[in-house]
């Protein structure tokens, strides 16, 4: 027996390296790139929150993410098409056999239930007026919107007949928690935060910094709410006419998996662009409530009205239950 038998020794030499080096300029790890993958990685980025897309931030009870997709998507068509004109057919009802399908797949079922509202009528760039988002964090999700929706007028228009509804049959949702407008998005670093609140916040505040260095927060928080408002008002009357009143603000961030915004650098940011001569602080009862919402590597910014603690904060759960402890207490009397 000679070594016929035995495996030929790999070559060795210039080939070896030259043949890594092009599996090396190749990419990918040498695989091709087939248009199927292609196709999956765009969906992937289409599917991800970017910077510069408003919508409306979702959450929900724990373990019931899909059934709140569900829900959510109904309740969305319906106020489309009540509030913008965009209809869609739509059926609530499950088919049988389907209670189980897609039921860890949220994404898959907040797109079942818009599939109606985005195919009649499109945005102003050819794109759906709303786009479902997974998020990889457990009772949150995220709607993306494109006009004519504007995020705050369509949440706020939920949570009022939400808040007057008075009969069982009249609550929409059952697992779906708060609704969260965001009007504008950007990258999560200081100075993203700063452009996205300025764009946000020109429409309801003088922009021009902040005039004093007092702290308005730990001194807002110190006074009573009467002597706040006293306060503000006469500020206002002395600095501008009545049409020209200066709202007062309150600063309502939330964090979510992101390490460099801290809360107080958000509030710092904001409130040092504010005009805090003509705009004071009032954290018991503002005129409007600047909404913040950081999330891993995007920052969002909304402007609300003052009766957002009056609405629970925007939680349909808790204004469903608001308006049937009401209609309790007539009942009784």
């Amino acid at each position: 027996m000679t070594g016929s038998g035995k495996r030929k020794d790999a070559p060795t030499g210039g080939g070896g390296a030259q043949q890594a080096k092009k599996k090396k300029a190749g990419g990918n790890a040498g695989k091709w790139k087939t248009p199927h993958h292609m196709a999956k990685a765009a969906n992937n980025q289409e599917s991800s929150l970017q910077a510069g897309e408003p919508g409306i931030w979702v959450t929900c009870a724990r373990h019931q993410e899909s059934k709140a997709a569900r829900e959510i998507g109904v309740l969305f068509a319906e106020y489309a098409d009540k509030m913008y004109g965009i209809k869609g057919v739509h059926d609530a009802e499950k088919k049988e056999g389907e209670e189980d399908e897609d039921e860890d797949d949220i994404e898959a079922a907040i797109k079942k239930e818009v599939e109606a509202l985005n195919a009649n009528r499109k945005g102003t760039d050819g794109g759906h007026n709303m786009t479902p988002l997974k998020m990889n964090v457990d009772c949150l999700m995220f709607v993306k919107t494109k006009p004519p929706i504007d995020p705050v007028a369509f949440v706020r228009r939920i949570v009022e007949d939400a808040k007057s509804a008075k009969e069982t049959g009249q609550m929409k949702c059952r697992y779906v928690n708060r609704l969260t407008p965001v009007s504008v998005t950007g990258k999560a670093t200081e100075q993203g935060l700063e452009g996205v609140a300025r764009e946000a916040l020109a429409p309801f505040f003088d922009l021009t910094g902040k005039k004093t260095d007092v702290d308005q927060f730990t001194e807002a928080a110190a006074k009573p709410a009467a002597e706040t408002e006293a306060g503000s008002e006469k500020a206002s009357n002395e600095n501008s006419q009545p049409a020209e009143k200066g709202f007062t603000f309150a600063i309502r961030p939330s964090v979510r998996n992101n390490s460099s915004l801290k809360r107080d650098i958000v509030i710092n940011t904001i409130a040092g662009l504010i005009n805090n001569e003509r705009h004071k602080v009032n954290l018991t009862s503002p005129d409007k409530v600047i909404l913040v919402d950081v999330y891993q590597k995007v920052c969002g910014v909304s402007v609300v009205d003052g009766d957002w603690e009056e609405f629970k904060r925007y939680n349909l759960t808790e204004l469903y239950g608001q308006g049937q402890g009401s209609k309790e207490k007539k009942e009784k009397k």
